[in-house]
């Protein structure tokens, strides 16, 4: 008996044999359907660095168009060059997300999470450490807190976020309130 290993996945021709498919072309289609459905668990880990300049998740559908049903905010919205503040994205609970904060395209100032936190960890986009925040797994959060430290430079930086509910339903890149750096 032969087995086929389809993204982590091993699948039996005897299975296949057993759904008493007509042709080899219905098989085919089977294991590429078994195996996109196996990549939409393939960031339960975290966003990878290169999706940080579109954020968006390389998942198996598209970005909703819907309302963006997540709050995302700022306890200080205007501080010094250097100095940190919290942002907290809450709302029902999701699986995954990707935030940064921005001038322009560009991410920029710094994530302050501990290497050992459990949930959370910060990835770095366009050669900035630590300038994107993403989760560790794939446990359900409703509410996270993140703290960012600007960068030296003075400007109105915009609060970005992807937020996944799971693999099939998520927001791009939602611009969530602006921080003043002075």
């Amino acid at each position: 008996m032969q087995k086929f290993l389809v993204v982590g996945y091993s699948i039996s021709l005897r299975v296949l044999k057993d759904i008493d498919l007509e042709n080899t072309m219905s098989k085919l289609m089977i294991l590429t359907v078994l195996s996109v459905a196996a990549s939409a668990w393939g960031y339960s880990a975290g966003a990878p660095e290169a999706v940080c300049g579109n954020m968006t998740p390389n998942h198996p559908a598209s970005a909703q168009k819907t309302r963006f049903p997540y709050k995302v905010s700022v306890s200080s919205d205007t501080i010094k060059a250097g100095e940190e503040t919290k942002i907290n994205i809450s709302g029902k609970q999701f699986k995954g997300f990707l935030a940064e904060v921005r001038d322009g395209d560009q991410a920029v100032g710094s994530f302050q999470i501990p290497a050992d936190d459990k949930y959370l960890k910060a990835i770095n986009c366009n050669g900035i450490k630590g300038s994107g925040a993403t989760h560790k797994n794939k446990v359900e959060k409703s509410d996270i807190s993140l703290t960012w430290k600007a960068p030296s430079t003075a400007g109105k930086y915009t609060v970005y976020a992807t937020v996944a509910l799971d693999g099939l339903t998520f927001w791009v890149a939602k611009p969530s309130g602006t921080i003043n750096v002075v």
